[in-house]
């Protein structure tokens, strides 16, 4: 076990976005969270990542409670993250975004420009590394986000809806990658609204809807749970 949460809440004001949300992750997996807009992914994301403290529960790393760790804290420990809407730099090249996470992000003495070679490389970057980010498409974009996150060595990976905007003819390459970096050695969690993506690339999965979990379990699982029917389709559908 690599991560736990136990009964985590966040709230803002009177909502309750993250309502007692529990889940075990297991090194070498990789676990995905669904569920409808608004069910609260993103902010419990936001949690495990430090973006957010929870007002209630634990949130366990490597058998430490992380729950009042910044993010800069929380990558030194070994956790990085990704976000739906790449945050490039976007007058620095593809290759020196890269570099910039190696020398600021990486917890062993490296060459800061063999290693970011060594990432792009390793992320199957589709065009000129000296490209400016500002240049880059969607699926580049997504791919620079990745090997930026690589660069500061984590254990465990959060990824925010990473398939999103890509085109199916992109999507199995991507799903590859993913599990690529998986073998790497890397645990990941990710949020994700692609149903292939999920479905294909995950070992386990958590659905949560209005700020709560309602199911846990593997693939087939999942897509067979009348819970999780009822969260996407609604109750009429479902019976």
């Amino acid at each position: 076990m690599l991560l736990r949460t136990e009964g985590i809440q966040k709230r803002f004001g009177g909502l309750v976005a993250v309502n007692d949300v529990s889940i075990t992750v297991n090194k070498g997996e990789i676990f995905g969270i669904i569920g409808p807009n608004g069910a609260g992914k993103t902010t419990f994301l936001n949690c495990v990542s430090g973006f957010y403290t929870p007002e209630k529960g634990k949130v366990i790393f490597n058998d430490q409670d992380i729950k009042n760790l910044s993010p800069t804290q929380l990558c030194n420990k070994g956790i990085a993250r990704t976000f739906q809407i790449v945050r490039s730099f976007p007058k620095l090249s593809a290759l020196d975004n890269v570099k910039v996470a190696v020398i600021f992000g990486g917890k062993e003495k490296q060459n800061p420009e063999k290693r970011a070679k060594e990432l792009m490389d390793f992320v199957s970057f589709p065009v000129s590394q000296d490209i400016i980010a500002e240049n880059l498409n969607t699926m580049q974009l997504k791919r620079l986000e990745l090997a930026r996150a690589l660069a500061t060595n984590p254990q465990l990976l959060l990824l925010d809806e990473v398939a999103a905007g890509l085109t199916p003819a992109e999507l199995p390459d991507f799903i590859d990658l993913i599990k690529r970096i998986r073998d790497w050695g890397v645990t990941i969690i990710v949020i994700e609204h692609v149903m292939k993506f999920i479905m294909e690339s995950c070992d386990r999965i958590a659905v949560l809807n209005f700020g709560a979990k309602i199911a846990e379990g593997t693939v087939e699982e999942i897509k067979n749970n009348p819970k999780v029917m009822e969260a996407y389709l609604g109750e009429e559908h479902v019976h």
